[in-house]
């Protein structure tokens, strides 16, 4: 009788993106019309407004708890923001006129070297580049004039600029110290006036908000290698949105790390006893257990979770004991933790598999059987490397004829040992090795 023991770890997955930006048309007649309102990038025809009525703007941006942005009268303002509460306070007027001339369309900070840069237009449609410190907004600084007449402005974490152009609806790359540009790809949508975009600085994901047609129109995501975009739905059923952003999230604090796994309570199967289900871990650790089962299994897919009432009192069947062990918030395991069992590491030294969000480590000992009644761990074999990849080392085994099964417990390997074991020829999974009435389990990758 064989008894294996399995702990698994698991992790969450990602959502989608909250986006901001402001309406300054709703043709759907909607309230939210020149307010700022939120929506989803899994659902964005479901929109809210987060802000009071506002005076007409074009660009606007989020840095550091606020929304920052340029009205049609040319006011630098800003105003508190709220993400996780989706709600904006009164605005401030920072600087009273940021151009004198041109229609600042876009904005975007940069926080490689900490400035706000605008896409600004003149009564020609020539396009410029711009930028000020927010140390000193009212010093504006030319850099450039757009070859392309540009339509957006979006810069991500690593300070790279982007843009779509009115003409043929091509997205570039900027150069944000002379307003150079290099053509990426075109969107493949058409361009009118209205038009943001912006990247969510937790991914790099560049996100376009824009209407043109009827064809042409609501959220989108652009591809920055090719300038593919990739429609994501309407905006509020008829939205023309601009300054669009995203709140970017802070930064968690670093999550203290598990070195060692502390499990306690288990005693080793004796024949025709009853399975033990005092498995548990102290309350105050930093990982809980979220499953303690016995099973026996006994080939062809019987697997079987023995209740407290059965008794190990069969013969040519597999037992063994199922333990998930979970992180508690704040905490994550160590890439390979030192695992006790009753205050012993030793019978963990087997393998470890990183699966689809689990980490599992196995173990394999013999146990009490009708003729020898012992509760000692007892037989285990010395395999390397766990995981394997090609070849399975095994000690003592020279000349010993080896039996390979696979997790349902079929024979799928068997031959003499010489010098190492070729397991090439079976696919990735975890397997039981046998040698001499010893088994052993060991991971391949």
């Amino acid at each position: 009788m064989t008894v294996a023991l399995v702990t698994v770890i698991s992790v969450a997955n990602a959502q989608d993106v909250q986006c901001y930006g402001y309406a300054r048309t709703c043709f759907n007649g909607e309230s939210w019309q020149n307010k700022f309102v939120a929506f989803n990038t899994g659902q964005p025809d479901e929109v809210q407004a987060v802000s009071e009525t506002l005076p007409e703007i074009w660009a606007a941006t989020y840095l550091d708890g606020y929304v920052w942005y340029v009205t049609m009268s040319r006011s630098l303002c800003k105003a508190p923001f709220d993400g996780e509460t989706q709600t904006m306070g009164a605005s401030e007027t920072v600087v009273a006129q940021l151009e004198q001339y041109n229609l600042i369309i876009d904005m975007a900070y940069n926080p490689i070297d900490g400035m706000m840069y605008y896409l600004c237009q003149d009564s020609q449609y020539f396009s410029y580049l711009k930028r000020s410190s927010l140390d000193n907004p009212s010093a504006v600084e030319t850099i450039g004039t757009f070859s392309e007449r540009l339509w957006t402005l979006a810069i991500n974490s690593q300070g790279q600029a982007f843009g779509v152009a009115y003409e043929g609806g091509n997205l570039y790359q900027i150069d944000l110290t002379n307003a150079t540009t290099t053509l990426v790809g075109p969107t493949g949508k058409d361009v009118w006036y209205t038009q943001s975009m912006a990247f969510d600085m937790d991914t790099d994901v560049l996100y376009w908000a824009q209407f043109a047609t009827s064809n042409d129109h609501g959220l989108f995501q652009v591809n920055t290698e090719t300038g593919a975009a990739t429609s994501l739905g309407e905006i509020g059923n008829g939205t023309q949105l601009t300054g669009l952003f995203m709140v970017q999230q802070p930064t968690p604090p670093e999550p203290e790390v598990i070195y060692e796994i502390s499990v306690e309570g288990f005693t080793a199967p004796a024949w025709g006893e009853h399975p033990d289900y005092d498995v548990e871990v102290d309350p105050d650790s930093p990982y809980t257990l979220s499953a303690v089962e016995w099973h026996r299994y006994a080939g062809n897919y019987d697997d079987h979770i023995l209740e407290p009432e059965e008794s190990f009192d069969l013969e040519d069947v597999n037992y063994y004991l199922f333990v998930v062990v979970t992180s508690k918030d704040g905490y994550v395991f160590d890439e390979n933790p030192l695992v006790y069992f009753d205050g012993d590491n030793t019978v963990f030294d087997a393998g470890q598999l990183t699966y689809n969000d689990y980490r599992i480590y196995t173990i394999d000992f013999q146990v009490s059987d009708p003729t020898d009644v012992t509760e000692q761990f007892q037989g285990l074999l010395s395999v390397w490397p766990n995981p394997a990849h090609h070849v399975l080392n095994i000690e003592g085994a020279e000349g010993e004829m080896v039996t390979v099964y696979d997790a349902m417990g079929r024979l799928v390997l068997q031959q003499q040992y010489k010098d190492k074991l070729d397991v090439s020829s079976l696919v990735p999974c975890v397997y039981a090795v046998s040698v001499a009435g010893s088994t052993m389990r060991f991971v391949l990758k």
